[in-house]
Order: C-alpha cells, then sequence, then structure tokens
C-alpha cells in the first residue's frame, strides 16, 4: 500500500481505523502532516501496511438449530403501493373549486369548502394562497368574480 498514491480522503479514512482518537477533515493542515502522523502512528503499534486494509476472510457461523418463524403481514396495514391518505383533502377540494369556470369569489370557496368537510377552517386568504400556488406552477386558473365593496365576504 503506497500511501503516496492515496487520496487525502482514503488516508483520513486510514488514520482513523488505526489511530486511537479519530480525526476530522480539517485536522490537518497539509497532507504531509497528516502522513506525518499516519507513519508515527504505524512506527508506535508496528503495524504493517502490507496487510493492513486487505479484506479479512468472512466467518462462517453454523445454521441455528431451529429457523425463524416467517414474518406474518397484517391485512390492516398498508403497502408500499397503498398508503393511506394524508389530511382532509381540504387543499385538492379548493384547487377543484378554483378551477370552476363560474369564478366563485375567495370567500365563497372557502365557505363551500368548510360546509363540505368536517372540521375545515379555510379562509379567503387560504384559498387565495392556493390560486396563487397553483398560478405559480402553472395552471390557468380562471379568473375571480368581484366582490362589491358592500357585500360582506
Amino acid at each position: 500500500m503506497n500511501l503516496q498514491e492515496m487520496s487525502i480522503k482514503d488516508l483520513l479514512a486510514l488514520h482513523n481505523e488505526i489511530a486511537d482518537k479519530p480525526a476530522g477533515p480539517k485536522t490537518f493542515a497539509t497532507r504531509g502532516k497528516l502522513l506525518e502522523r499516519i507513519g508515527s502512528i504505524i512506527e508506535a503499534k508496528s503495524i504493517d501496511l502490507a496487510s493492513f486494509g486487505q479484506p479479512k476472510a468472512a466467518e462462517v457461523t453454523e445454521p441455528r438449530a431451529q429457523p425463524q418463524a416467517d414474518a406474518v403481514e397484517t391485512a390492516d396495514a398498508p403497502t408500499e403501493t397503498e398508503k393511506k391518505p394524508v389530511g382532509k383533502g381540504i387543499g385538492r377540494l379548493a384547487r377543484e373549486l378554483l378551477m370552476d369556470p363560474a369564478g366563485y369569489p375567495h370567500g365563497v370557496i372557502a365557505e363551500m369548502v368548510n360546509a363540505q368537510i368536517e372540521g375545515a377552517q379555510a379562509s379567503a386568504k387560504s384559498v387565495r394562497w392556493y390560486a396563487h400556488d397553483m398560478r405559480k406552477k402553472g395552471a390557468a386558473v380562471p379568473e375571480r368574480q368581484r366582490v362589491a365593496e358592500s357585500d360582506p365576504v
């Protein structure tokens, strides 16, 4: 194993394997200092670099006397392809209503969402945010009907 041909990353990994105290990437100011430290550790511990880092033979273990029971999957647990839906669907419904060509005002859409989904607390501002987000992502959201200032929203 030639230390001069190794990258600094590999040298640091080698150092951390043989040293008592591991070092970080900023511990050594230069490559030369890292090489000096590795050399001093090799001399102090009398490590043979030629055999160091060679893959060790894998240990063969005896088979167990009793095989482990196979894990049984429950039917209630969702699989990887079938996932439980997240959230109440407020955003999905608000986006659908925003795409309606009738162009309901944001406040009306918020009231419609709150009426259809139990526990929903949509507001005109949150529906406006969904419209902005859709426009930002490139969707052609129809224009809203203008609300007269005298009409409460």
